[in-house]
């Protein structure tokens, strides 16, 4: 659309929305806010939008992302009448080569200051639609190096984020993932189809994407998870390929997109099976517990919830991050669960018995646990009780650099505040 040309699509858009000038704002303001981004549009932005004036990436996808959730069907910025983005497309030829090409464009965009990638839920209903072709197939008895190096990285990188956060690390693993899936391709052409190679890639970008996820960047978490289920469904590993879908579930739901983190949770534990192992499916069923509190779905999410704990395996010696699902992680999940189901006491007591079990070095873990035990006291009024809790989230927090962690911690020292300026208490830490 020529620039000073009235904008008639996005008017149409609107109207069929029943939207004002300053309720579409207000939602791409709000939308921009999940996204880490700090957007003050108003009622004349909007005016100006319809008289032809074209807003600078990211923000045309983010007003077809608001209309594609009010209108209930897919909205591209190029249909609300602005410019189409152009993206680096995934090759549909192999994973790998998808996964590189990927990887290479975002650490390219990262040097030239591109505008960031933003979550899309169309995105991941289209990957869904290809999984019903998901077919099991087995790793080669005698393994691969490759894939070994690749499974010692992942195992590293993982680790690394759960004690100190996925910032510290930058864009460490991308480029390496950037450099290496190249050469994979050109060097190790007889490895790149054998499952353990293409699974242990898809545990790489998975690892990537919770990097990215917290660091604050939902849109190029979703990218490299993405990435991670197509590897995953060409290694033909289920339960793989079930985790991400919940790691996808966890990622929708921080951007409010919690309907779409029911169907992913649903569909994991579909696609596992009941032959899973058990730490994969309680896992899965944890997720799915949360997504229907979420939507209110107080009995089911209690059943899920129930399910998860039943087929926990306690004293599970794993020999690899995604074998294994902790009773601290368990117990901390199932202490978001109540809290979405308004059950406080129950809540606070699953968040101690999580950090009973959570290992010492677990810096990120143990910051926001802390944290949320502090905050459920302090919202009770006993603030000697949430001191301590307090005290020890700020000295967790110091050594991890996590926006959950930092979102975490502010939310306390906010209401810390409160509470001293409300009851006259002496200076907190």
């Amino acid at each position: 659309m020529p620039k000073g040309t009235r904008n008639t699509r996005l008017a149409a858009l609107q109207r069929e929305a029943r939207w004002t000038n300053g309720e579409l704002a207000r939602e791409v303001n709000r939308l921009g806010t999940l996204h880490g981004l700090h957007l003050t549009y108003d009622r004349t932005t909007v005016a100006h939008w319809l008289s032809g004036s074209r807003p600078r990436p990211p923000v045309p996808a983010l007003v077809a992302e608001v209309l594609s959730r009010r209108l209930g069907r897919l909205v591209t910025s190029e249909w609300a009448g602005f410019s189409p983005q152009q993206h680096a497309t995934a090759s549909s030829t192999h994973p790998i080569l998808g996964l590189a090409e990927f990887a290479v464009t975002q650490v390219d965009f990262g040097r030239q200051g591109h505008p960031e990638r933003l979550f899309s839920g169309q995105e991941i209903e289209t990957e869904l639609s290809t999984a019903a072709g998901l077919r099991l197939r087995h790793s080669d008895s005698l393994g691969s190096s490759t894939a070994q190096r690749l499974e010692h990285l992942s195992s590293f990188f993982f680790e690394h984020v759960q004690r100190y956060g996925g910032l510290t690390l930058g864009s460490t693993l991308s480029r390496y993932i950037a450099d290496e899936t190249p050469r994979l391709l050109l060097v190790r052409s007889t490895e790149t189809d054998r499952p353990e190679v293409l699974t242990a890639l898809a545990r790489l970008s998975y690892v990537q994407a919770a990097i990215a996820g917290d660091s604050g960047r939902p849109g190029l978490a979703q990218g490299y998870y993405q990435h991670a289920l197509r590897l995953s469904r060409r290694a033909g590993s289920r339960p793989d390929y079930a985790i991400t879908l919940r790691a996808l579930a966890t990622l929708a739901d921080s951007v409010g997109e919690s309907a779409l983190g029911l169907k992913l949770t649903s569909r994991a534990i579909e696609i596992a099976g009941p032959k899973a192992a058990p730490a994969v499916r309680s896992f899965l069923h944890s997720g799915r517990a949360l997504a229907l509190a979420r939507t209110g779905d107080r009995p089911a999410a209690l059943r899920a919830l129930s399910t998860a704990v039943r087929i926990h395996p306690e004293g599970h010696q794993a020999t690899s991050p995604f074998d294994t699902y902790s009773l601290a992680s368990l117990q901390y999940q199932r202490a978001l669960v109540l809290q979405a189901l308004g059950a406080g006491p129950d809540h606070l007591q699953a968040l101690l018995e999580s950090l009973r079990t959570r290992p010492v070095d677990h810096h990120k873990a143990l910051a926001i646990t802390h944290s949320r035990i502090a905050l459920a006291l302090l919202h009770t009024g006993q603030w000697d009780q949430a001191l301590p809790h307090a005290h020890q989230a700020f000295a967790a927090a110091r050594a991890v650099s996590s926006m959950p962690t930092h979102t975490n911690v502010s939310e306390l020292r906010r209401s810390m505040a409160v509470f001293r300026r409300r009851m006259g208490a002496g200076p907190g830490p």
